[in-house]
This record gives structure tokens, C-alpha cells and sequence, in this order.
């Protein structure tokens, strides 16, 4: 049995690229220049003692990812302390996000005015959360985004980043006299890889139940000779009838996986869809999709099963590894008041 596979990454670096560039110019004039310009600051309060943009590069588009952290930032005009963000999701709709002290400080406790926003393309706030707090060393306050994005999906994620701003002000204004107004700004990078793979299985007709399986091995992008997952195409015994399944092994594999498996007919269009999102994996996992009944599938046999070969487009978004965080992108830029 003849089985073919073609393998097809789409990459769009160069586009959300130029989209966090756009960002970070928008970030810096609005904080540094609103008054000169006469525009509006967009939620952006040129009081506050410091200001972080994070931008989050190449958002999934079918699961919230399981963690990512930001770079540690550093605010002098808040006791000379660090502090970072964290967002992160235990279940499928729900976004935690997190401000967290670092634990490399000269102070004990500092108490500060807070403002975590989910930022829109314009830069304004969408969701913002404010909060009066004491931070010890390693202190951190996580709150919960409920329904993360759902419908407002286009008003969050833009060039497949999101965007999140956090605002910070002394509560004890005799500390941060003495200094100047701080602007910083990061980017972080989601290990998400997007897979598109034409799998033709030739002689279908071959295949019978508890016979021989057809196989395909997805390459991994950059450990030559190592595969991420494993697809098995069989034919079972459903009911009364009998259907093909395909079962989707993995091994080592990424911590959370969206598949969308089609067959094509002739002309090359997607038909008989089936979705399938896999959270929380192990190191050695499995999940079966049924695709289509074997009877429908022999019905449109002229047009799905051309020279007895069945043609599936399987479209993979894998979550496979940890974010990164590039240090030569994370840029500081300070004001003087």
C-alpha cells in the first residue's frame, strides 16, 4: 500500500513582526507625547510611576496556552523593585493572569496602585482589573479572565498576539518623588507550531476490519529524525455498519494539541469535517476521531475515492513547548517629567 504525505508549515513572523514593532511605536508616542500631540492617552495615566506592554506572539487560534511568564521588568521608581507577569489556563475557557514581586529587592514590603489591561488594536483597554495591594518578597495576586476572548476574539488577538498592559503607581507618593516616569516594553514568543499535511492513502479499498492500518508520522520542525505524532487509519466495525477512525498517537508531545482532519473530494474541497482539541497531555497519549462512515463514504466513491485513493487534509495547531523570551526584543524607555 502506497502512502503519501506532504507536509506544509505556514509561517507569518515576518507579519506579526511588523505588527509588534506598530505596537511598541503606538505604546511609546501615546505615554510620551499625548500632551504635545493633543490626542487621546487611551487609558494610558501619565502619572503612574511605570508602565508595562507585553506583547504575546503567535496566540493559538483554537485553546488558550497552558503558561507563559514575561520578562522580569525593573521599576526603580517603586523602591527599586521587579516584578514580572504570568497568564496561564487550567481549564478551557478560563484565562488566569497574574502580577507577581520579584524576589530580588532592597525593600521588605512596598504597597502600589496596580491596572492589568487587556489591550484592543487602538491600544485601549478591552478588560482592565485595578487593585490597591502590599507586596511582600514573592508576593503575587492572580485573577481569572472568565470566557476568555470567545466572540471578542478580533478586539484581543490581532496578527495572532495579545497584547497586555499593566500600569503601576506608588500608593506612598514621598518614594517616588525622586524619580522619573518609566516606560517598558516586551515581547514573548508561544512555542506554537501550525501544521497542514495532505495524507493520501492509496489503495483504500485494501483495507478491512482488524486488517492493516495506513500510517503517517508527522516530522518534528526541528529535531531531525524525531516525529511529533503518529496517525493511524483503520477501518472498525460501528453499530451495524463500519467507519473509518483515526487515531492520533503522540509521545514526548506537546502539552496541548487542536487537529482538524477533512476528506477532499476531486476538486480538492474540504468534506466530512471532524474537529478534536486534546488538553492536559502526558507524555505518551492517544485520541480516535471518526471520521465518516464507511457506507457514506463508497456512496460519494466517483468523487472522495478517486483511483481508490482517499485524500485527508489534516490541519494541526500544537502547543510544544515553552514560550520564550527574546532579550534582544525587550526594550526600555524612559521619560522625564
Amino acid at each position: 500500500m502506497d502512502i503519501v504525505g506532504f507536509c506544509n508549515p505556514s509561517p507569518q513572523k515576518q507579519k506579526r513582526t511588523s505588527y509588534i514593532r506598530t505596537v511598541l511605536k503606538h505604546s511609546i508616542y501615546q505615554s510620551g507625547n499625548t500632551a504635545a500631540s493633543g490626542m487621546a492617552s487611551n487609558d494610558v495615566d501619565d502619572e503612574c510611576c511605570f508602565m508595562f506592554t507585553w506583547a504575546i506572539e503567535n496566540w493559538p487560534v483554537s485553546f488558550l496556552p497552558s503558561f507563559a511568564e514575561s520578562p522580569t521588568f525593573h521599576a526603580d521608581s517603586l523602591q527599586n523593585t521587579k516584578w514580572r507577569l504570568q497568564i496561564s489556563s487550567v481549564e478551557e475557557e478560563k484565562l488566569v493572569y497574574s502580577i507577581h514581586r520579584h524576589t530580588s529587592t532592597e525593600w521588605n514590603t512596598v504597597e502600589v496602585i496596580f491596572e492589568i489591561s487587556f489591550l484592543d488594536p487602538d491600544g485601549s483597554a478591552v478588560v482592565s482589573v485595578k487593585e490597591r495591594k502590599y507586596f511582600n518578597l514573592e508576593t503575587y495576586y492572580e485573577f481569572v479572565l472568565e470566557d476568555a476572548f470567545g466572540l471578542d476574539r478580533t478586539r484581543f488577538i490581532v496578527n495572532d498576539t495579545l497584547t497586555i498592559r499593566c500600569q503601576l503607581w506608588n500608593a506612598d507618593d514621598k518614594y517616588s518623588s525622586n524619580y522619573s516616569s518609566n516606560r517598558c516594553f516586551a515581547h514573548t514568543r508561544l512555542a506554537i507550531e501550525r501544521r497542514t499535511v495532505f495524507w493520501c492513502v492509496r489503495k483504500f479499498s485494501d483495507l478491512s476490519i482488524d486488517g492493516f492500518q495506513a500510517q503517517y508520522r508527522l516530522p518534528h520542525l526541528s529535531q531531525k529524525g524525531h516525529h511529533v505524532l503518529t496517525l493511524n487509519l483503520k477501518i472498525i466495525k460501528s453499530g451495524d455498519g463500519e467507519s473509518v477512525l483515526i487515531t492520533i498517537l503522540g509521545y514526548n508531545v506537546p502539552q496541548r494539541l487542536n487537529v482538524e482532519l477533512s476528506v477532499l473530494d476531486t476538486e480538492g474541497k474540504k468534506r466530512f469535517c471532524k474537529k478534536s482539541i486534546m488538553y492536559a497531555l502526558n507524555r505518551e497519549t492517544s485520541t480516535f476521531v471518526n471520521l465518516i462512515a464507511n457506507e457514506e463514504l463508497m456512496k460519494y466513491k466517483e468523487s472522495m475515492l478517486y483511483k481508490d485513493s482517499l485524500c485527508i487534509r489534516c490541519e494541526f495547531e500544537i502547543e510544544n513547548g515553552s514560550a520564550q523570551n527574546d532579550p534582544h526584543d525587550y526594550i526600555r524607555k524612559v521619560f522625564f517629567l
